[in-house]
């Protein structure tokens, strides 16, 4: 089938409106224990016919980066006992492991989470942050363990030489026969070159809040033609922001995929539900996102197994 791009930490109020829309469409959808709400119980049970495939990681990152009053409502006991209520591990695909560790030297504390929460019989995905095995040949060990698919999650080896770096831990393991989901990465650019079988993303959501659309401009040149549009939001955004709506060359075209796709109009993008909307539209170009990634490793010869 190929590559498939999960939406990270989705809402059912944008699944269901979605799903009205393109009732065919393909939602793959990952929720993080860190930010669950009563959304994603109903995500779980009563609507889980509407995802094709459903994923969870910990929210252990929202733990290390967020403030100390969200932290606190995040552990790696509170983890184990989120899928052990309900059966609920049984609803998902994949469940990644609970990192706290984020640096070359976590893996030891990492994998001794890893492996309490597989002794509560709930099925785990190892997640890598040393891509280079500089301090520990991360990717190696669970290799040899026989992992059938291994994430790469945060790493420093992706501020510098990012996507040669996560080229190269990509396929080392894909070479050995596993397969690889890259967290919270969704460049066409990334994707498109490399054989990834799994990524997510939350740009649906955090493009919307901050202002931004994004969609494929077949107008825009070279093979990546994702383009991004900035709203004015504030009262002399003008100012900071050279290129935006108000001057947006595509802006024609733009409104013509608006109504064509989603019956919208470029007021939905402004008014009083703007948010909601502008996710709306977010969502429709990652769903689009992961055809045209499947079409690109189809020209290019990437066969994923």
């Amino acid at each position: 089938m190929g590559i498939k791009i999960f939406l990270s930490s989705f809402t059912l109020r944008v699944l269901l409106a979605y799903k009205n829309l393109y009732q065919k469409a393909e939602m793959n959808v990952l929720l993080s224990y860190g930010t669950r709400s009563q959304d994603y119980y109903d995500m779980i049970f009563t609507f889980r016919h509407l995802i094709n495939s459903l994923i969870c990681d910990s929210g252990a990152f929202t733990k290390n980066f967020a403030n100390a009053m969200t932290a606190a409502k995040i552990s790696l006991d509170g983890f184990i006992s989120f899928f052990k209520q309900l059966q609920i591990q049984k609803k998902f695909d994949i469940i990644m492991n609970y990192d706290e560790i984020f640096e070359m030297d976590g893996f030891e504390t990492n994998l001794r989470n890893m492996w309490k929460i597989e002794e509560n019989e709930i099925p785990c995905v190892p997640v890598i942050h040393d891509y280079l095995a500089v301090v520990f040949d991360e990717i190696g060990y669970y290799l040899q363990k026989g992992y059938p698919l291994i994430a790469l999650g945060y790493s420093e080896h992706k501020k510098k030489n990012g996507k040669k770096n996560i080229q190269y831990a990509v396929n080392r393991i894909v070479n050995a026969g596993s397969k690889v989901h890259l967290l919270g990465i969704s460049s066409y650019d990334i994707l498109a070159d490399i054989p990834v079988h799994y990524c997510d993303s939350s740009s649906w959501a955090q493009e919307g809040i901050f202002g931004c659309i994004i969609w494929w401009n077949p107008n825009k040149p070279g093979e990546n033609k994702t383009d991004r549009i900035k709203f004015l939001d504030r009262e002399n955004s003008h100012l900071r922001h050279t290129r935006h709506v108000g001057n947006y060359e595509y802006i024609e075209e733009f409104q013509n995929y608006l109504k064509d796709q989603l019956d919208m109009e470029l007021l939905d993008l402004c008014g009083h539900d703007k948010e909601f909307n502008r996710q709306l539209v977010n969502v429709h170009f990652f769903v689009q996102l992961q055809d045209r990634v499947r079409e690109a490793h189809k020209q290019k010869g990437i066969i994923l197994k």
